[in-house]
């Protein structure tokens, strides 16, 4: 029913001072119609680029924050409040941006974000492996 796909797969790697996100999405909007709906609200920080021969773009946006009381009068149960600042890498899936993308998103607590040089590593690292898995099993 799902083509052999999860849904919304992600993972996920937390370090001492970021954490970086790995997620896929398996919609029909590619990657230049995505940077074109960044016309369309208050994105500021896009950078558009070529990553392993495939379409990408770098986006900027703040995470939510969502304190929720689970009985243990820890969490506070109030609004839902910005987070830190995150940044993506998507990248397209193949090199005709068909539609669907990887998200690579880094945040961190302090606010302070890499430079882009490091996501941009790690998108090079890792694409080729989930690439050459995805072949495998199809």
């Amino acid at each position: 029913m799902t083509d052999r796909k999860v849904a919304q797969p992600e993972a996920r790697v937390e370090f001492d001072t970021y954490t970086v996100e790995l997620s896929a999405t398996y919609n029909k909007l590619t990657v230049d119609q995505y940077r074109d709906l960044t016309a369309y609200g208050d994105e500021m920080y896009v950078k558009e680029l070529t990553v392993l021969g495939r379409p990408a773009l770098f986006t900027s946006d703040h995470m939510m924050k969502i304190q929720i009381d689970l009985g243990s009068g820890g969490g506070s149960g109030g609004p839902v409040e910005q987070g830190p600042l995150a940044r993506t890498l998507t990248v397209a899936f193949d090199a005709e941006d068909r539609g669907g993308s990887y998200d690579f998103t880094v945040w961190s607590e302090s606010g302070a974000l890499p430079d882009d040089n490091a996501l941009l590593g790690i998108a090079e690292a890792v694409l080729p492996r989930i690439t050459q898995g995805a072949r495998d099993r199809g």
